[in-house]
């Protein structure tokens, strides 16, 4: 009998310009947060997923205001 184990997630994003389509990311993990936004003009249309472990999930959102916040602090020096 094989063992229950805890699904992964494999996420990838594909940059499309011009007819042609470049794989920036592909990754696997036990938990992830995505979000994909379009601007037009002054509206954003936001699309967020996430799956996982609810705890793993609240740290990578951590991690990722933590990314967040560095750079807004890097960027007014």
């Amino acid at each position: 009998m094989i063992p229950d184990r805890p699904p992964r997630f494999r996420i990838t994003v594909h940059q499309l310009h011009r007819g042609s389509s470049t794989q920036v990311i592909d990754v696997y993990g036990s938990g992830f947060i995505a979000a994909v936004a379009t601007l037009d003009d002054e509206i954003m249309e936001v699309h967020f997923g996430s799956g996982g472990p609810p705890d793993l999930i609240e740290h990578i959102a951590e991690a990722i205001a933590d990314e967040h916040n560095t750079r807004r602090r890097r960027s007014r020096c």
